[in-house]
């Protein structure tokens, strides 16, 4: 556990905060699509607002996408 443990810190210096950041962002990518997908599956079935939700919920993941990717190691 105590491996676990030290592999959680900031990384500084190895690169594995860079190494989390693509994980998080190709994570958050796929859960954009999913969700945007989720969407339009049920465009037809939900209510209007549920849809409307989705695709606010997307354009949200993808605005912190477009951040995440450009911010490199700026934190803050």
């Amino acid at each position: 556990m105590s491996q676990k443990q030290e592999q959680t810190g900031n990384g500084a210096g190895n690169g594995s905060d860079a190494q989390t950041r693509v994980r998080v962002v190709a994570d958050l990518k796929a859960a954009s699509e999913t969700i945007e997908n989720s969407a339009f599956d049920l465009a037809g079935d939900a209510s209007p607002d549920v849809v409307s939700d989705l695709i606010r919920i997307t354009a949200d993941l993808q605005m912190l996408i477009a951040q995440l990717s450009q911010s490199g190691g700026r934190g803050g």
